[in-house]
């Protein structure tokens, strides 16, 4: 019998699929990207929500320091010196 006899045995080489053109690895390709994409932005995450928090953090000394600079520059009130001491600290 010659290979003549089964149909599909007679195709040319140009019906071929050209290998250079086939993906390779392509099962894991789009799971292997999605996954660094994934660890890439769950390290941006961490990254930024620490450095906000130092941030706020170092934004509520500055506050805090402040209201007690402002606190000991009103002192008790009681005469015209602690007043004015209270404007001019206040203008600062």
């Amino acid at each position: 019998m010659s290979s003549h006899a089964f149909p599909g045995t007679n195709k040319s080489p140009q019906y071929r699929p050209n290998p250079s053109l086939r993906p390779r690895g392509g099962k894991w390709y789009i799971p292997f990207v999605a996954a660094v994409g994934l660890g890439f932005g769950a390290y941006n995450y961490y990254t930024q929500a620490r450095a906000r928090q130092e941030y706020a953090l170092r934004e509520e000394e500055k506050r805090m320091a402040k209201n007690r600079e402002l606190m000991d520059a009103y002192g008790s009130k009681d005469s015209l010196h602690d007043v004015q001491q209270a404007l001019e600290m206040y203008g600062r």
